[in-house]
């Protein structure tokens, strides 16, 4: 999330070919020094994948990462191009969810298995730049409170850092996996709520404290 690309203004709307809409945005800061959140950067992700594999990413993933997940019935929209978005439109269930970020929680093992390296889990959860909210410039941030925004911890691969040395994933209208290794537990949340900040401080003020105590 720091391609370095104006993506401001850009529509993507329609049958247009996506990745060369994204190919030919200006380049506004050098890239990997400035994060901006910018989804159309996780769907180029998805492009390259299934061009060097030859299959979509959902298909890419099925055999190895789904089924021995035991998630069933994974569903993930993609553009005209039958590109899967990548950085939004995947659906599974709550319960899902947990598996995957169980996953994280275990360091890439499920089942004696190591499903993803950990070194790998561990490089995707470090920060590897600060991170600033939507729509924030670095100015702007300079007036807020780092220590209290979920948006400021840090991100590093597809992965934002938490308060309380916490991990997560997170999607559109609050749909979260919390992952925290030091309480070895996880927060998951499906909604449909505006306020996603309110929604991880509610986290924070009620549930954090109880699984803290265990």
């Amino acid at each position: 999330q720091a391609v370095g690309a104006d993506n401001r203004a850009t529509n993507y709307n329609g049958d247009e070919d996506w990745v060369k809409i994204f190919l030919s945005l200006p380049i506004v800061h050098k890239p990997g020094t400035q994060h901006s959140y910018n989804s159309m950067a996780t769907y180029m992700l998805s492009a390259i994948i299934q061009k060097v594999s030859g299959e979509k990413l959902i298909d890419y993933l099925t055999p190895r990462l789904f089924q021995p997940l035991g998630i069933a019935g994974a569903t993930w929209e993609e553009s005209s191009q039958g590109i899967n978005f990548g950085g939004w439109g995947l659906y599974v269930k709550t319960e899902d969810m947990a598996k995957l970020g169980q996953l994280f929680l275990q360091k890439g093992r499920w089942n004696g298995k190591q499903l993803l390296p950990e070194s790998w889990i561990k490089e995707a959860t470090t920060s590897h730049i600060a991170s600033l909210p939507s729509g924030t410039t670095p100015e702007q941030a300079k007036n807020l409170d780092a220590t209290e925004n979920d948006w400021m911890q840090g991100y590093g691969y597809q992965m934002w850092r938490c308060r309380h040395n916490a991990v997560r994933a997170d999607g559109a209208y609050g749909q979260f996996i919390i992952i925290l290794p030091e309480q070895d537990a996880l927060i998951v949340a499906t909604s449909n709520v505006k306020d996603m900040p309110a929604e991880l401080n509610l986290f924070w003020k009620y549930i954090f404290p109880q699984v803290s105590k265990n």
